[in-house]
C-alpha cells in the first residue's frame, strides 16, 4: 500500500514539473502597454500641442516576488539612503511618499528645462507614488512614478515670484528605484531563496487523491 501511495505521488509531481521547475527569470521588463495611459491622452490635445502629460514618465518593474516582499524592500531601501521623507501612506502593495531634494539633487532629476529657467533654485521636494500588483501568471508589476517641485527665486526682478515651480521628471530618480529593486531580487534568487511564487498545481493534484479509495486502510 506504502508503495501505491508513494508512487501515486512521484506522478503527481512529474505531471506538475514542467510549470513549477521550468526555469523563468525572476526579473522582467514590463510590456510596452503598461504606460499606454498616456496615449489615450494624447488624443485629446490640441492640435500641435507638444505638452507632455505626468503619466507619460515613471519607471516599471515585474517581479516574481509578492507586493508585500517588494514594498518592504524598498522601505528599507529608503532607510539606507537616508531619505527624508514625511507625509507617507501605505499599504501591502502602496506607497506614497515626500522627500526634501537639495539643489543638485533637484536638477538631477527634473528636465533641462529646470536648468534653463532664470530660477536661483535653493531645492525642492518630491512626491513618489510606488504601486505593486499582482499579474495573472504570478508575477508582481511594480510602478514608480514621481512628481517634483523646485523652490527659488527667479532671477528676473520684473517676473512674479511663485511659493515653488513645478518641474518635469526626466525619469533619472524613478528608474534609480527600479534598479535597486532589480539587483536586489536577481542577488536574492542567486542566493538561494527562492520567490514566493510557486505552482499551485501541486496541492491541487493531491487533493484529488482519496487514499480511502485505492489504499484502503492506509489513512486509518
Amino acid at each position: 500500500m506504502i508503495w501505491l501511495f508513494l508512487n501515486a505521488l512521484s506522478w503527481v509531481f512529474a505531471a506538475s514539473a514542467p510549470q513549477s521547475t521550468a526555469a523563468q527569470p525572476v526579473v522582467r521588463p514590463c510590456p510596452d502597454s503598461w504606460n499606454d495611459s498616456s496615449s489615450n491622452a494624447k488624443k485629446n490635445w490640441p492640435k500641435g500641442s507638444t505638452k507632455r502629460t505626468h503619466q507619460e514618465t515613471g519607471a516599471c518593474v515585474e517581479l516574481a516576488f509578492s507586493a508585500l516582499d517588494i514594498q518592504e524592500y524598498l522601505q528599507s531601501y529608503a532607510r539606507t539612503q537616508q531619505w527624508k521623507i514625511s507625509d507617507d501612506q501605505v499599504n501591502e502593495d502602496t506607497w506614497t511618499f515626500s522627500m526634501e531634494q537639495d539643489k543638485d539633487e533637484l536638477l538631477r532629476a527634473t528636465t533641462e528645462d529646470s536648468r534653463k529657467r532664470r530660477v536661483e533654485w535653493t531645492g525642492g521636494t518630491v512626491r513618489v507614488h510606488v504601486n505593486t500588483a499582482l499579474l495573472p501568471d504570478g508575477y508582481s508589476r511594480t510602478i514608480v512614478r514621481a512628481s517634483f517641485r523646485g523652490y527659488g527665486r527667479s532671477a528676473d526682478q520684473f517676473a512674479t515670484q511663485k511659493e515653488y515651480w513645478q518641474l518635469e521628471s526626466n525619469n533619472n530618480f524613478e528608474n534609480s528605484i527600479v534598479s535597486a529593486l532589480r539587483s536586489h531580487f536577481t542577488a536574492t534568487s542567486s542566493a538561494g531563496t527562492l520567490p514566493w511564487r510557486i505552482s499551485s498545481e501541486i496541492p491541487l493534484l493531491a487533493s484529488r487523491w482519496n487514499t480511502s479509495d485505492w489504499a484502503p486502510g492506509f489513512s486509518d
